[in-house]
């Protein structure tokens, strides 16, 4: 069989309801958005921002391209629609690696960990918000293409529409596999919340990354 290829998709707005613009905050003198996608990319794997393409996304956009990242524009409210446009050249059997905008912690090796695992268990679907003992916020999805396409033949709800992940989740595509010895970080920061919803997130979270040299490459677990 062909090998696969690999994308990781980041998903950004401007228009959060609880935070908006989160995603041009500054963290580590940088938007938190080309902060995220600097700390996925990888030589090996191609990454992918897929925003919104309204008016108010429009500075986002921007600020993307300024940043030399590669960019896909695509519905506001139907993130699902949105995935499938930005991997619309890729094959069935490829793998997507969903990541957001407000979890910086996530870096590359972290990703390259997930991804082992998906590949040496020959998986279609990993969340590691379900799979691993790991803070909230150290999270991202690894899914086949050809399971989001399965997923157009559903009457989606709106709410799987906009946030896709849960509906992945319900149908428990690894049922009977236990995971959760194969990849955690220490027990002591296990209860953490490494993700940015609000304002008190962001203003935590900062503090983080404030005076660390290296904010793109190091890994999460040396930043706490």
């Amino acid at each position: 069989m062909k090998k696969a290829s690999i994308r990781i998709v980041l998903q950004a707005r401007t228009n959060s309801k609880r935070l908006y613009g989160k995603v041009l905050l500054p963290i580590a003198n940088m938007p938190l958005v080309i902060l995220c996608s600097k700390r996925l990319k990888s030589k090996k794997i191609p990454l992918t921002v897929a925003i919104p393409k309204t008016k108010k996304d429009n500075k986002l956009y921007k600020v993307l391209k300024e940043n030399n990242l590669k960019v896909f524009r695509g519905s506001l409210n139907n993130v699902f629609k949105r995935y499938l446009g930005a991997t619309k050249d890729m094959k069935e059997n490829d793998i997507i690696v969903r990541a957001t905008s407000d979890n910086p912690f996530v870096d590359g090796l972290f990703v390259n960990s997930v991804l082992k695992i998906f590949i040496d268990y020959d998986l279609d679907f990993l969340d590691t918000h379900q799979s691993f003992n790991l803070p909230y916020g150290i999270a991202v999805q690894v899914v086949r293409l050809k399971i989001l396409k399965k997923m157009k033949k559903n009457k989606l709800s709106k709410y799987d529409k906009e946030h896709v992940v849960p509906f992945l989740c319900r149908k428990n595509l690894n049922k009977g596999l236990n995971l959760k010895k194969l990849l955690h970080g220490p027990k002591k920061l296990k209860n953490k919340r490494l993700t940015i919803d609000n304002f008190n997130d962001y203003s935590r979270i900062k503090k983080y990354f404030h005076n660390i040299s290296n904010p793109t490459s190091i890994s999460w677990n040396k930043i706490i």
